[in-house]
């Protein structure tokens, strides 16, 4: 049997998940990771850290040994893998070519262990366009720099778009499970760009070629097509589980309202705050699809 988007990856021969530092000769996947459904994915390795601590309480699973979270990408220190019963958690770093390592190695160790029905969840932080900061933003449509619904790319030499799907129905479910009065939970349009300066129209990068003017025009054009947040792994996230086969969703606060200021204001405790925001609505999600599976109404 063969991946499904890629025909050259085979079951019966051994594979080495460099970026993991994970071999398949070694480790008995099937046996470790079969029962995944759910795989969240964060940008540092400090947020995984976090989340899967928080997950595996809610859950009350094992995350390794007394209480520490075991790391299954120990060998290598450019990601890290965790996994909270049925929860795999992981880190992509900043940008697309960061999460397409991962997220291809995430793709080969699911196929690996022969998971079935798994649902890939970006839980971090972004830039607001016209919200509060502390919102948290479930994205339903994703649009790239040039504000396209697709990710473009360079593949031997060819220029290639490939297209994104953002789940209508998942999307409302995160929004509408369990609402939450302490914070606002928004649907809508995120923006992904490939840069944290000037793909974003910041001004206090140390490269700039464009005016203030030109910014607060670019800003408010995505405002106008109904834009909530910014940030730099989306449009690959979608893009990536649509061509492999996964249901995707993302869940983002929003640290800064970019109409008002460049940078945070609030300090460091708020945003600590806000940054466990989107762990909560991913673990409402999780817990209620596990439950749905047990059949607990």
């Amino acid at each position: 049997m063969s991946l499904k988007s890629n025909p050259h990856i085979q079951h019966g021969g051994y594979d080495f998940l460099y970026h993991l530092g994970i071999n398949t000769k070694d480790v008995d996947i099937k046996k470790l990771f079969n029962d995944v459904k759910f795989v969240c994915l964060g940008g540092s390795q400090s947020r995984m850290f976090k989340f899967v601590r928080y997950i595996g309480a809610q859950l009350n699973v094992k995350i390794g040994e007394n209480e520490e979270p075991f790391n299954y990408a120990y060998k290598t220190d450019r990601y890290c893998l965790y996994k909270a019963g049925p929860v795999l958690c992981a880190n992509h770093g900043i940008g697309i070519p960061s999460l397409s390592v991962v997220i291809n190695e995430i793709f080969k160790l699911l196929f690996y262990a022969e998971c079935q029905d798994v649902i890939f969840i970006r839980i971090g932080t972004s830039g607001g366009l016209g919200i509060d900061p502390g919102t948290v933003v479930i994205t339903t449509n994703v649009l790239n720099g040039e504000l396209k619904p697709v990710h473009c790319t360079t593949t031997l030499g060819r220029r290639i778009e490939h297209p994104t799907y953002v789940d209508p129905d998942l999307a409302k479910e995160l929004a509408n499970l369990f609402p939450d009065e302490s914070f606002d939970t928004v649907l809508g349009t995120t923006v992904s760009v490939d840069s944290f300066y000037e793909g974003q129209g910041r001004i206090d990068g140390a490269l700039c070629d464009f005016t203030d003017d030109d910014r607060e025009t670019f800003l408010k054009t995505l405002q106008e097509k109904g834009v909530k947040n910014i940030e730099m792994e989306s449009i690959g996230l979608f893009s990536f589980c649509h061509r492999a086969g996964y249901k995707a969703a993302m869940i983002s606060v929003v640290l800064v309202n970019r109409l008002v200021s460049e940078e945070p204001t609030e300090d460091d405790e708020a945003r600590k705050v806000w940054e466990q925001r989107p762990f909560s609505i991913a673990y409402r999600f999780i817990k209620s699809r596990l439950d749905k599976a047990q059949g607990i109404s």
